[in-house]
């Protein structure tokens, strides 16, 4: 049980290690040390003004802790002492004071302990002091955890030296920290010093003030005081944690902080301090446990200020460094000693503001990026006030000598001994020469000087590469699949970046997988939300460096040039030869050990872990010897297996931690394994300092060689490539955490394992998060086994690197969750209200989520005697709880978007506008508008109309596919709608940066949270959190940041574009969210406050019952209304080609959207009635009930090995035991926004004649305090209620006029008609999506300041601006006019990435700017007076142009802006450039964005010529039409699009020979060569879909042809890749490429709105290209098994199972009792179209493999099946379905009426030469009755041996020429076809030979027994009552056909009888042979093919004979078979290993 001090334990999901803070910080000092009671007053003041920037618990009166430090008030002390215990202090200086927090039950015996320790250091207590409390005041939570408070004075018992008593203060404090705390007992020093006391505790900063009676007595003065206020994300109690700490208080967030503990114990091996001695080892751990990341931080700074030679600025210099790699403008001296400072220890990195006093000095200092607000005073009697606002100290302005703001990286500082104030430039400048730190890094070794080393001595210059390619045995060693290869490896070494993907990640997460994922997969990134913000790498990358150094690490507490002696890295990816060079190097005396991590096969599962252990022992030796360990896999191969290098890193890395030897050595990797960007980043993440992936550098110069790559590229080249492409991708994955430096982020661990065991996470990955338990070491072993078999001892037919399908689905590979049939079925349920195909949804999708999701680990506990469903919730009501995914505009097309919003609309649920803003014509129609308005990153068309025509904003933090990314909408993108709806240019691209600006911190979300909730009082305020460990944690902030609504997003969401890495490895599933949120919500009492939706890849209603029992009370559906409306999961909305219209802008294919608004009305009442069939069988009435019943759930027992380990019994602790009684109805508790203080009421009220229109003008003036927020936000709201975008009329008028300190977010949202002038100075955020008003702000007019010099505004000024102007006079802080898409501005100077972002506007500076300008800068135009001439190098030049300032335009509008400034705020700075101008104007520049200038040249050409615009690209002719000569037709192979082939190139149509040539002979009809000219353009229109329906067994290839594969190989020429891919599934091309009928065309996604693919004629001619070049030789089996099997029956079935019988090695004889072997191919198929030849071909090669072939024998007749069965190990029937089906009608024994199959098998007997006689069609009148294939036949054989006429009768209605509405694709198309049969009949005859809707009657006789004519009879169809179609005759429709020869073709039964009989098997209903697994009744025999399945396709009947195969060879060998599987693909094998549970 916790004590009542202690917050709660780590229990459910909760986690207390992942509490986050953030605050409001200042100080106040004076420069000269004078002291005054006045300074603790002012600080009272500074502290209550910041009040809004903590938080509160939830009882609303416990703060999150409030605390003040201040000098030792001596006197005060030395008086109290006297008067009290009659103690005489020593004077100032000579003593230290400190109060502790203890308990009153053991505080004597803690006090006599420290008593003790004391003397052992020769310090005496002086006295104890109870410290004087009144908690009347402080909150009940506060109270009940209060400690008893009792300061200490202790001196020395004899004189030393002042800086030996500071040490052995210290000493003291850290001893008794670590010795005497004992679980009971409280025991905390907030601090002990001689110089300053801490006051602090879990009060508000009001109650700070009182509760603490000394502060408020006169005689308490002090010369400093630094204040705090936290603003944590919990609210348990935490006295101890209140800041300030010992010597400082954060502001921020330190995302290095697992890294930077860890790599401070591993220095404990290298630390040394003569003063110390022995005794050092006593101070440690430096970082006590326990602690916050400020609480770590202060540790360490303390430690370095008195053990490490080093005054507190430089400390925190060496902590907190600026960013120096990447900075021009950084002097030399300076960036040496930093450069020094990075080879002693990392940065600790993240957002901060850092105040920081040791009592003489007091400074404060910004992180690298300045993502946290400080601002500073100095007043003319020298006093420095710092804090986080201003408007917090209350002085004249006459006073203020300086007003100004810390800037990124930068430190200020007083001594108040020397009584100075010192500025960073020239506090640096000291520290850097106060060492000689630029000569002592020339002793640095850097990568250039090892290369001339190994050069020097002799050794070769290249390394030498193995050679590898596509049929490397590595490759499967190490997972590569082709996959790997083509989507991520090639594209970087192409493209130097990451491929990008789309739709998120519906795989099974590693922990379900069965494809044995490598080590990797189980470890997802974690990124930064909300407690701080992740970076943009690309637009900000100046902060961005993976710069390293590596190797030994000096003595950080001795600075010397000793720590330089190591290896400076600029790349942590290195080559092939620079490896070769480290591992033979002995330059300096360095040298290198190298560990094998491989060990051999024989040793299995014990080998693996044998091995992880001695490589540990191996490393430790190693360590003390050599200053690099290599760490290598390359010794793998047959007969040894490698550890994962993963594993192998993290077990040495931690374990060398453990044993003080880490910072020994660099830890290098040879690595096969890592190629993908999280590869490396895991690596690094977990201690790796250098990596060299040589298979990846191997494999792309193998592929190079091979012409896969560029030739002309060589291997340095490929490697830089790669390594840029790494670049990218490392510090996108850093950047996402927030995280700049790859030195922080290595080591640091930013990642949570999922489905890892606990030893497996001790062993290697100590400290990483591992929630659901898992996988053990013995089962990675046993995977690791696995792969090893499929590289070396791979299956009998394994002609490809296997391909499991991780990005697109594959058949018989991963499973997804989008599978074509789930996906089929939906489209179905919807469109059509089919209920029985939403069933087929439901079945398929939840085997799916079985297989794929947590979730599906679940079920549910269902009552024995359901509820009547009459009693639960009406579906009406459910809907209600449903939303839509924020999915922007611009994302999807208008159509798509206006669907989803009329469905929602329509039910009562909501839809939501995504981050592109909403139109006003949208958002003004009840109909159309989105309730849900996103305010995101972007702020695309965020105005205050947008925001006050809401139901609920929400604010995105981050997005489940990509968390921590931002995106961009490309120009070609951003048509006119989109510009218009986002405010911006059409054709200017559009950035959305990651969540950062004006959400940074918890305090800033929650100031967001305040002014959106000001800006339209009405809606509901929600924030978008992605799941992640400790979300919970979070969102419990949020909650207190009075959020009211709160969407957890799982992973797997969709997205328009992100990296395949953002994609697959970030964020957590939902379900480990929104359970560990509602828990955590629950355990703080906050959950009544908060709505919480689950959102991401929900389909079915098990998911939404699921969520919510697991905590959900709203339910968010993104793709699955997609897919309703038409989405086919193509995963190619990055590229705009989505070809069913809706992730696309492209107009052509926006016209191919069919969605419809009922089509998603439908699903959701579908979904909402499968939640009420649940709720009824849970017994629980209504959805409210659901809600956090998680003893309703229960976990399901069956599933893999892998499944069944993990634990989700932390998913199902019920939040209510956890902390019972709390109220978790999500929203019955409202927010307390506290709305009525605000003085906008008093606008409002005397505004309301101006916005009725009673009055014109209204003029205001009144006072403004730093505590006012959102100053004419709510204003606006009433404005825009009734004006809409228009703002006021323009003859009407507010003008409000202020003086003071405005709080945060002034003038936010503010519209037209509204002007506020400002006298004084304001916060972050003025303007905030101004929209339209204007703003005036300009120093008090007694100020003696210049104003261009000093800062007037804070950071993120005109943060997404849409309109308006504004008048700054001064200084803006970081980031001003970020994302301005309209307003115009001038200001006197800028700071720091000023116009980031920017789209549209106008900004002019009249002053110096920060670094990094412009960056990402697509629109909009800016003017900067360069008045030092340095603005270039200050310029962020990718985006922009730097031009004079000549155009007659610009100059005007400078001159006239110049003026509006100098009238409005009096500017000096404008009335000299004004007087001035012919000569300044030349020192102006113009910032012209090169998009923009494309965009207005554009619309000026438009402007001028009036002609149709081309939004798409040109359609190109034919091919086959353009081949004017030889070079064009080569110019136009080189351009082919493969892109957007399907939309520019027609599909071939001419593939048979023409009808009038062929009908003369019985050669094959097809048109080979003109088929294979056109090949490439055929394969080009293949979309290579996300989810290829063309594979899926459901409607497409029942082989599972890899089809997208083959066609790209061959677009790419590579025939013998396509050849092996090809043959991975089939048997037979030649065969299936002539005959089958094309179910894979019939479902190719293209075939929805256009002509499919052309598959079949590409699958004949690679078979046929192969042959033709002697590829196809028999593959005789290595080795024979001596099992015999017999197959009857040599069809395709038979053929097929024989090939792979033969290839396992058994000994195949086939059995055909015809006189030929082929069965159906061979005589139930014409030559014309298969010809004989070809299927000899293959008869002669499977013999010549050893298949034995007996012909002429009937098994069943000639000989017994029953003996057949007994003399061989197995049998496998493969008779087909050989009995026909009849007409039993009047005539029927007639001659002249025959079956099909007789006719054309005695026809093609005696083409083949036998003498056989049969029917025959010459000169006769031909009836053919029945349709299909066979019919085709028939009608094409009588016609070309010369019938005289042919008809055939069809009983169905003639199909129409597209598809009927219950046809939907991908179903088959009925629809009406010309086949070859038909065509030739139509050019002979004149007419088609059909005849629909006829039925027969009778079969007339001529008199002699021989049928003349055929009586039929026309029917018609119509539907009945219950939907199912009725024939009925139409009477006097009788007619009679003559006929001499009448030919059956209706199909076929099942199969002959004899041998069911003689073996006595069992049949199924339709007479087929019935089995299990193809297993029939008797033991050894199987069966195949039509006899088991009924008739079929001959692609079928391969696919059957393929799987029998498996069966019967896994029945023989009683193993799983190595024989592919389903799709071509091996399945998984790995032996089972003991189960640990």
């Amino acid at each position: 049980m916790a004590e009542a001090w202690e917050g709660p334990p780590k229990q459910g999901l909760y986690d207390p290690q992942f509490e986050k803070e953030a605050c409001g910080v200042g100080f106040i000092a004076s420069i000269e040390g004078r002291r005054s009671h006045k300074i603790v007053r002012d600080a009272h003041r500074l502290a209550i003004s910041m009040n809004h920037r903590g938080a509160c618990a939830c009882d609303n009166d416990t703060g999150d802790g409030a605390g003040v430090l201040t000098a030792i008030p001596h006197d005060f002390y030395y008086a109290k002492l006297k008067d009290e215990q009659n103690v005489q202090l020593p004077e100032f200086g000579r003593y230290a004071s400190g109060i502790f927090f203890l308990d009153k039950l053991h505080h004597q015996e803690s006090e006599t302990k420290f008593a003790a320790l004391a003397e052992e250091l020769d310090v005496s207590v002086l006295a104890w002091r109870t410290v004087p409390t009144n908690n009347s005041s402080i909150g009940a939570v506060a109270k009940n955890s209060e400690p008893f408070m009792r300061q200490v004075f202790v001196t020395t018992k004899t004189s030393v030296p002042e800086e030996e008593l500071d040490k052995r203060f210290f000493v003291l404090r850290k001893r008794a920290s670590h010795t005497i705390p004992a679980p009971g007992k409280r025991f905390y020093i907030c601090s002990l010093s001689r110089r300053t006391i801490v006051y602090k505790g879990q009060l508000t900063s009001d109650q700070l003030w009182v509760y603490f009676p000394d502060l408020l007595d006169p005689m308490y003065d002090t010369y400093l005081a630094l204040v705090h206020t936290r603003f944590s994300t919990n609210t348990f109690p935490s006295w101890e944690r209140a800041h300030p700490l010992r010597i400082l208080a954060h502001n921020g967030e330190i995302n290095t902080l697992r890294g930077n503990v860890n790599l401070m114990k591993a220095r404990e091996g290298v630390m040394k301090n003569d003063d110390f001695g022995d005794k050092l080892k006593a101070l440690y751990p430096v970082v006590e446990p326990n602690l916050s990341d400020s609480g770590s931080a202060d540790c360490v700074l303390e430690f370095l200020v008195h053990a490490g030679n080093r005054k507190l600025p430089e400390a925190v210099m060496t902590m907190v460094p600026e960013a120096w790699q990447n900075d021009p403008t950084m002097s030399e001296e300076k960036r040496d000693y930093y450069h020094w400072a990075a080879c002693v220890m990392e940065p600790w990195d993240g957002p901060a503001l850092i105040s920081f006093t040791d009592g003489r000095f007091i400074g404060a200092i910004l992180d690298r990026n300045g993502l946290r607000p400080s601002r500073f005073y100095l007043t003319k009697d020298n006093i420095l006030i710092m804090a986080s606002e201003v408007g917090v100290y209350d002085v004249d302005p006459s006073e203020v000598i300086l007003k100004s703001r810390l800037k990124p990286g930068r430190m200020l500082l007083i001594d108040t001994q020397e009584k100075s104030f010192i500025q960073d430039v020239e506090l640096k400048q000291q520290i850097a020469r106060s060492r000689p730190h630029s000569e002592w890094l020339k002793e640095q070794i850097s990568m250039e000087e090892l290369r001339k080393a190994h050069l020097d001595a002799g050794r070769p210059a290249r390394a030498k590469y193995e050679s590898s390619g596509l049929g490397d045995k590595r490759l499967p060693l190490y997972g590569y699949s082709t996959e790997t290869i083509h989507m991520l490896l090639l594209p970087m070494i192409n493209n130097k970046k990451e491929a990008l993907g789309s739709m998120g990640n519906d795989i099974p997460l590693a922990c379900l997988s069965n494809f044995a994922p490598l080590l990797y997969e189980y470890f997802k990134q974690l990124f930064a939300q909300v407690t701080n913000p992740p970076i943009d790498p690309f637009r900000e990358k100046i902060v961005i460096s993976l710069q390293c150094p590596v190797g030994p690490e000096g003595n950080i507490l001795v600075p010397s040039s000793k720590q330089v002696h190591r290896l400076w890295l600029k790349h942590p990816v290195i080559s092939i030869s620079d490896l070769e060079i480290l591992k033979q190097t002995t330059h300096r005396n360095w040298s290198t050990h190298v560990i094998d991590i491989t060990y051999p096969v024989s040793e299995g599962v014990a080998g693996f872990i044998n091995k992880l252990k001695s490589i540990c022992d191996e490393a430790d030796e190693a360590a003390q010897k050599h200053q690099i360990i290599i760490l290598s896999d390359r010794a793998a191969g047959k007969d040894r297996i490698p550890l994962s290098m993963l594993l192998a890193l993290g077990a040495i890395h931690h374990h060398l931690i453990e044993s003080r030897n880490r910072m020994k050595v660099a830890l290098v990797l040879e690595t096969g394994e890592a190629r993908e960007v999280h590869h490396i980043c895991v690596l690094l993440g977990y201690g790796a300092d250098a990596i060299c992936p040589y298979l990846a550098l191997e494999l792309a110069a193998s592929l190079r060689d091979q012409g896969v790559l560029d030739t002309n590229l060589t291997d340095e080249v490929i490697y830089q490539n790669y390594a840029q492409a790494m670049f990218t991708g490392i510090t996108k994955v850093m950047a996402k955490m927030g995280i700049s430096t790859l030195q922080s982020y290595k080591a640091a661990q930013i990642f949570e394992a999922v489905g890892l065991a606990e030893d497996v996470i001790e062993r290697a990955f100590k400290g990483t998060p591992s929630r659901l338990g898992g996988v053990t070491l013995e089962l990675l072993a046993a995977e690791a086994l696995e792969r090893h078999q499929i590289a070396f001892r791979p299956g009998p037919d394994l002609l490809i690197l296997r391909d499991a399908g991780r990005y697109h689905w594959r058949a018989g590979g991963e499973k997804h969750l989008n599978e074509p049939g789930s996906i089929a079925s939906l489209q179905e349920s919807a469109v059509n209200k089919n209920k029985t195909a939403y069933e087929r949804f439901r079945e398929s999708t939840m085997e799916s989520i079985r297989n794929c999701m947590l979730r599906g680990r679940l079920d549910l506990r269902t009552l024995d005697q359901p509820l009547s469903l009459d009693e639960v919730e009406p579906a009406s009501e459910i809907v209600k709880r449903f939303a839509t995914g924020a999915m922007s505009f611009g994302s999807i097309s208008l159509e798509a978007h206006q669907t989803l919003a009329i469905a929602m609309n329509k039910v009562g649920g909501k839809s939501n506008t995504g981050e592109g803003g909403e139109d006003p014509e949208r958002y003004l129609d009840a109909q159309k508008r989105s309730s849900i308005k996103q305010v995101a990153s972007g702020r695309f068309g965020v105005t205050s109309s947008y925001l006050a025509h809401s139901d609920d904003l929400q604010i995105k933090m981050a997005q489940g596919a990509k968390p921590g990314e931002g995106g961009e909408l490309p120009g070609y993108k951003v048509s006119e709608d989109i510009a218009k709806t986002r405010h911006s240019v059409a054709g200017v691209g559009l950035i959305s940066p990651p969540p950062h600006h004006d959400i940074y911190s918890i305090e800033d979300l929650a100031e967001l949270i305040y002014d959106l909730k000001c800006a339209n009082p009405q809606a509901r305020i929600s924030v978008k959190l992605v799941s992640e460990v400790g979300v919970g944690v979070v969102a419990s902030g949020v909650a207190k940041g009075k959020a009211e609504h709160i969407v957890v997003s799982g992973h797997d969401g969709g997205t328009g574009a992100s990296s395949w890495t953002g994609i697959k490895n970030a964020g957590l599933p939902w379900e480990l969210g929104i359970a560990e949120t509602h828990q955590v919500l629950v355990l703080n009492n906050l959950r009544s406050r908060i709505v919480l939706q689950a959102d991401g890849n929900i389909r079915t209603g098990f998911d939404v019952v699921v969520a919510a029992i697991l905590g959900a009370d709203e339910i968010g559906f993104s793709t699955a209304p997609l897919i309703v409306m038409g989405c086919t999961m193509m995963r190619k909305c990055h590229l705009n080609t989505c070809p069913v219209g809706i992730a696309t802008q492209d107009p052509i294919l926006r016209k191919k959207f069919t969605g419809q608004p009922e089509h998603v009305v439908n699903y959701l009442f579908m979904l909402a009635e499968e939640v009420r069939e649940h709720m009824a069988n849970l017994g629980v009435r209504t959805f409210q009930e659901l809600v956090g019943r998680t003893d309703l759930l229960k976990v399901v027992d069956n599933g893999s090995q892998k499944a069944k380990m993990l634990n989700l019994n932390l998913i199902l602790q019920n939040a209510l035991h956890m902390r019972p009684g709390v109220n978790i109805k999500g929203g019955s508790i409202p927010q307390d926004f506290q709305l009525e203080q605000r003085s906008d009421n008093i606008l409002i009220e005397k505004a309301k004649p101006i916005i009725d229109g009673t009055e014109k003008t209204l003029d205001i003036e009144m006072k403004i305090c730093n505590e006012e927020r959102a100053f004419a936000s709510t204003l606006s709201y009433h404005i825009s209620c009734k004006y809409q975008e228009d703002g006021l009329p323009d003859d009407r008028h507010i003008n409000i006029k202020l003086t003071g300190s405005a709080g945060q977010s002034f003038c936010a949202f503010m519209v037209k008609g509204v002007t506020v002038t400002l006298e004084g100075d304001a916060n972050d955020y003025v303007g905030k999506g101004l929209s339209g008003g204007t703003i005036i702000i300009y120093p008090p007019k007694n100020s003696p300041f210049e104003s261009h010099l000093n800062v007037i505004v804070g950071n993120v000024c005109l943060y997404g601006a849409t309109s308006g102007r504004a008048y700054m006079r001064g200084i803006a802080s970081e980031r001003f006019a970020v994302r301005n898409s309209g307003a115009i501005a001038v200001v006197e100077g800028v700071g720091d990435h000023g116009c980031e972002y920017m789209t549209g506007g106008i900004i002019l500076i009249l002053g110096l700017t920060g670094r990094n300008f412009a960056a990402g800068m697509s629109g909009g135009i800016a003017y900067v007076w360069d008045i030092d001439g340095k603005f270039s190098t200050k310029c962020n030049p990718e985006m922009v142009e730097l031009c004079k300032l000549e155009d007659k335009d610009d100059v005007d509008l400078v001159k006239q802006l110049l003026k509006e400034f100098q009238e409005l705020t009096g500017s000096i700075v404008a009335q000299q450039l004004i007087d001035e101008f012919d000569n300044r104007r030349k020192e102006f520049v113009k910032v012209f964005p090169y998009e923009y200038q494309r965009a207005l040249k554009q619309k000026a050409q438009e402007n001028s010529v009036e002609k149709p615009v081309q939004n798409h690209e040109p359609k190109i002719l034919d091919i086959e039409d353009t081949l004017g000569d030889a070079h064009e037709a080569k110019k136009i192979e080189r351009v082919l699009d493969k892109t957007r082939g399907f939309m520019k190139y027609p599909r071939e149509t001419s593939v048979y020979r023409p009808a009038e040539k062929r009908m003369k002979d019985w050669d094959e009809i097809y048109n080979f060569p003109h088929v294979r000219k056109g090949l490439r353009i055929q394969a080009a229109r293949c979309m290579d879909c996300g989810v290829p329906f063309c594979q899926s067994n459901t409607h497409g290839c029942p082989l599972g042809n890899i089809i997208p594969k083959w066609n790209f190989l061959i677009f790419q020429n590579q025939w013998r890749q396509a050849l092996n891919q090809l043959l991975q599934t089939n048997n037979f091309p030649e065969f299936t490429g002539r005959v089958c009928p094309a179910p894979c065309e019939g479902a190719c996604v293209l075939g929805i709105s256009e002509p499919s693919v052309t598959i079949k004629n590409i699958e004949c001619s690679i078979i046929d290209h192969a042959f033709e070049n002697g590829w196809i030789v028999p593959q005789i089996p290595a080795v024979r098994t001596e099992k015999r099997i017999a197959v009857v029956g040599s069809g395709p079935a038979g053929l097929a199972c024989a090939h792979q019988l033969n290839k396992a090695g058994h000994l195949v004889t086939v059995f055909e009792r015809n006189d030929r072997i082929g069965g159906l191919l061979q005589y139930g198929i014409p030559t014309m179209k298969l010809s004989k030849t070809v299927v000899q071909r293959r008869v002669d090669l499977l013999a010549a493999e050893g298949i034995t072939f007996k012909t002429n024998v009937n098994v069943g007749k000639d000989i017994s099946a029953k003996e057949l069965s007994e003399e061989y190990d197995a049998v496998v029937l493969t008779t087909g379905a050989t009995w026909p089906r009849d007409l039993p009608l009047p005539g029927r024994q007639l001659d002249g009426i025959h079956f099909a199959m007789e006719f054309l098998e005695s026809w093609q007997k005696k083409q083949l030469g036998a003498n056989h006689e049969g029917p025959h069609a010459k000169d006769k009148h031909v009836i053919v009755i029945g349709g299909g294939d066979t019919g085709c036949d028939c009608i094409a054989t009588s016609l070309r041996q010369g019938a005289a006429s042919i008809t055939t009768f069809e009983i169905l209605p003639e199909p129409g020429t597209k598809r009927s509405a219950d046809n939907p694709w991908p179903q088959w198309p009925r629809v009406f076809r010309v086949d070859y049969g038909h065509e030739e009949v139509k050019v002979r005859f004149g007419s088609d030979p059909r005849v629909f809707s006829i039925m027969t009657q009778e079969f007339l006789d001529d008199g002699k027994g021989h049928v003349s004519g055929v009586k039929t009879v026309n029917v018609e169809w119509t539907k009945d009552d219950t939907g199912r179609w009725q024939m009925n005759q139409v009477p006097g429709s009788e007619k009679v056909f003559k006929a001499d020869l009448v030919l059956l073709a209706m199909g076929f039964l099942g199969p002959e009888r004899a041998i069911g009989d003689q073996l006595e098997l069992t049949l199924d209903a339709r007479s087929n042979f019935s089995t299990k697994d193809y297993k029939t009744n008797v033991s050894n025999v199987f069966a195949a093919g039509d006899c088991r399945r009924g008739q079929s396709l001959v692609v079928w009947a391969i696919s059957e004979g393929r799987q029998a195969a498996r069966a019967v060879d896994e029945y023989l060998t009683n193993a799983p078979s190595r024989l592919p599987g389903p799709g071509g693909i091996v399945e998984p094998s790995f032996q089972a290993v003991p189960c640990p549970v």
